[in-house]
């Protein structure tokens, strides 16, 4: 996992560019449980490179996706803006992205948590289990 600090804040909210979704209707718009894993690598990356990229552990609101990442990693790239004083930004991704690393100041590669579908059973009912299944409540 590559994560980027950047030199500059980004201000989604002054940003036309419409790559650039909210976590909340990105997971949602096209619920995968592919999506559910890459979000977890990309917060585990992040906390794992926290001092290397001075991370605090605080955000200024819920992070956001640059879809348009994929046309040069493959992948979508989580943003994330700490906060303030310095509402600095975070990019977090899978591979590495060129325009992130023109634009940070510090950047760390950190390993890949391997999270992904694990079958079990619950030993009371003998049942095999999907942990990225939707569970009814």
């Amino acid at each position: 996992m590559f994560v980027y600090h950047l030199d500059k804040p980004m201000d989604l909210w002054a940003d036309d560019n419409d790559s650039v979704l909210p976590l909340t209707y990105w997971l949602t718009d096209n619920v995968q449980p592919e999506k559910a894993t890459w979000l977890l690598e990309a917060t585990l990356a992040l906390a794992d490179a926290a001092p290397a990229v001075r991370w605090d552990g605080d955000m200024r609101h819920l992070p956001f996706v640059d879809v348009e990442a994929e046309d040069t990693t493959g992948e979508p790239a989580l943003v994330v803006i700490q906060r303030d004083p310095g509402a600095d930004s975070f990019v977090i991704s899978r591979r590495p992205v060129p325009w992130a690393e023109r634009q940070s100041n510090r950047w760390h590669e950190t390993r890949t948590r391997d999270i992904g579908a694990t079958p079990f059973v619950i030993p009371d009912q003998k049942i095999p289990v999907d942990p990225l299944a939707p569970t009814p409540f």
